[in-house]
């Protein structure tokens, strides 16, 4: 049975193969011209670009306040300073906000070079100073920008006020990040959206939720940015140098600033029922829970609406970054 759905696999690939190429060869051409005559969005950051390391990185500040609030970004995320909007606009009256967006990402050069987690700290800590923007700062980061907020509390303590996490990846979070398991993986990804670029079919890919929430405007931007950044080699690199972040992160202490995680779980648990975890969720939770215990005040703030909470839930995440900010 197995070995004749296998046949069946590929015995559709093979007749869909031509229809897929058929499909590129006309929509790369007309994926270009669309590409020229929106050149001037993608050109045009929404903050200002600061230089780097000789590039240019976008980074967007808005907001005033005792506070101020740095958002960081997951793993290939299309524009920062658009994803995070919906949560900062209702958060700018009280603080400051900055989105600086890293190399690959938004409006940044894409520069095409290996950079590991602590790279591309320092790149950041650049870009504020540029800017003559001091710290101590409270990190909003999602995803895989838990790390990176880590990292920046373990070696610049200092610098970060408080940490919130929006189902944040944390190093002591158990996954198989060895580098020859995610070479042979994300080579055939690099490949397949590297395609997609070219033929403009990221045009439609939104973060979870997010489509709902842009303008018109915004989402014209964000599609040229989707052609611009999908799959690029720069969050490629990210991914090669999960495993080494993890081992750099997890030789020193959890940092023990003030934290407050947003994490994503089985609703029968947000709602306090029983229930049965899938061994991955357990470990997810766990590795929040080490985080707030080792923290000096920490706290665990459960949703059930996906990993990119800050597209559903934003409204009371803001309520609840107030309360937490305005006790600190």
């Amino acid at each position: 049975m197995k070995d004749s759905l296998e046949i069946l696999k590929i015995a559709g690939l093979a007749l869909c193969s031509p229809l897929i190429a058929l499909g590129w060869l006309v929509s790369y051409p007309v994926n270009c011209i669309v590409r020229a005559r929106n050149r001037k969005l993608v050109e045009t950051p929404l903050g200002e670009f600061v230089e780097v390391d000789g590039h240019r990185m976008s980074v967007f500040v808005t907001g005033h306040g005792e506070h101020t609030i740095v958002f960081l970004p997951g793993l290939c995320s299309t524009s920062p300073i658009l994803e995070f909007k919906p949560l900062y606009s209702l958060l700018q009256d009280e603080f400051r906000i900055v989105v600086p967006e890293k190399f690959g990402y938004g409006h940044s050069d894409i520069v095409k070079e290996n950079r590991d987690y602590m790279n591309t700290v320092e790149q950041y800590r650049k870009a504020l100073a540029a800017l003559h923007i001091k710290g101590p700062f409270i990190f909003c980061a999602h995803s895989l920008g838990g790390n990176e907020v880590e990292l920046w509390a373990q070696h610049y303590p200092n610098e970060v006020e408080a940490f919130v996490g929006i189902d944040a990846n944390l190093a002591n979070y158990p996954c198989d990040w060895s580098k020859d398991f995610w070479v042979r993986h994300w080579r055939l990804e690099a490949f397949w959206y590297h395609l997609r670029r070219l033929a403009g079919w990221c045009r439609n890919d939104f973060r979870p939720g997010l489509k709902k929430l842009l303008s018109k405007e915004d989402l014209r931007l964000y599609r040229e940015l989707s052609c611009k950044n999908d799959g690029n080699f720069d969050t490629y690199s990210e991914i090669l140098n999960k495993a080494s972040a993890n081992e750099l992160i997890n030789g020193r202490a959890l940092p023990t600033q003030l934290t407050l995680q947003f994490v994503d779980v089985p609703e029968w648990y947000a709602k306090g029922e029983d229930g049965k975890f899938e061994p991955h969720e357990e470990d997810w939770i766990n590795a929040h829970q080490e985080l707030v215990d080792a923290s000096v005040n920490g706290t665990l703030s459960y949703s059930f609406c996906g990993h990119c909470i800050h597209c559903f839930e934003f409204e009371r995440m803001a309520r609840e970054m107030k309360a937490f900010i305005s006790a600190l």
